[in-house]
């Protein structure tokens, strides 16, 4: 992989294909289970920007914010010489592309969303209140285990109701990437993040450009907030579901969430024309 020291960090970065921009922004604990994704025939027609994020991968630390990480992924942008890019990104990754076209709106094309999780606070004001309950068990346990020396564990009981092969998910897509988890960058940082991120009508109120959002179809009340919080925000928001899929299909069914990506961008491509 390529490397450019932005921000205080070196980001490790590589890049595919030639055509309009499209940068490409994992989830957390493995760098690489996207590469799958965008290396699929269908996405051939955009130049793919892939990088590990801070914490992650190849890229050195120290793990960082929401705005640390919307900082990053725009000094990436600028170094490739990139004005605007289409951006996807999966659960924390789609936060963070969240986070970019709000910071700077004329940068971002368009927005495929894969399963974001929706802000605690707009959890609490809109109605999903129990599934705010939920995340802050899931989180204690989760940590605790984590506390105890068990990363894995930890995740177990993050995954393990929605996605029972999780393990083979992640091998599938990476392989050794359970070996290779960035367990302290996601325990230690990120996850009292996604508790703190805020993201709410002042900040949409900029973003114009096209939004999809994606979601497995089993009912994980986690996903079914995230499209709420989405519609709530987006008028112009987009579905699109996979069926009988998981938070992980992405990584293990990657042509066919490539074939959703590019049907709604050459729509979207279809309508400015």
């Amino acid at each position: 992989m390529n490397e450019i020291d932005v921000n205080g960090v070196r980001l490790a970065y590589d890049v595919q294909g030639e055509g309009e921009p499209m940068l490409v922004i994992h989830g957390g604990f493995w760098a690489d289970v996207l590469r799958p994704l965008a290396g699929q025939p269908a996405l051939g027609g955009y130049r793919r920007i892939q990088y590990h994020r801070r914490g992650y991968g190849e890229s050195s630390g120290p793990a960082g914010g929401f705005d640390a990480q919307v900082a990053d992924a725009g000094a990436l942008l600028d170094h490739l010489g990139v004005d605007a890019a289409h951006v996807v990104g999966h659960s924390e990754g789609a936060m963070i592309g969240l986070g970019l076209a709000a910071a700077h709106p004329e940068r971002v094309r368009s927005l495929s969303l894969l399963e974001p999780l929706a802000p605690t606070g707009w959890l609490a004001t809109n109605g999903f209140g129990e599934v705010l309950e939920m995340f802050g068990a899931v989180a204690e346990a989760s940590i605790g285990r984590y506390q105890a020396g068990d990363p894995e564990g930890a995740t177990d009981v993050i995954f393990a109701e929605t996605i029972p092969d999780w393990r083979d998910n992640v091998e599938t897509a990476s392989p050794g990437g359970l070996a290779k988890a960035d367990w302290a960058t996601f325990y230690e940082t990120e996850f009292a993040g996604l508790g703190e991120w805020q993201f709410g009508a002042e900040q949409a109120a900029v973003i114009d450009c096209p939004v999809l959002s994606w979601k497995a179809d089993q009912e994980n009340p986690l996903a079914v907030a995230g499209r709420a919080f989405l519609h709530d925000l987006f008028a112009q928001c987009e579905d699109t579901d996979l069926t009988d899929a998981t938070h992980f299909s992405p990584f293990v069914r990657p042509a066919e969430v490539a074939e959703q990506v590019v049907t709604f961008l050459a729509r979207q491509s279809a309508v400015r024309t």
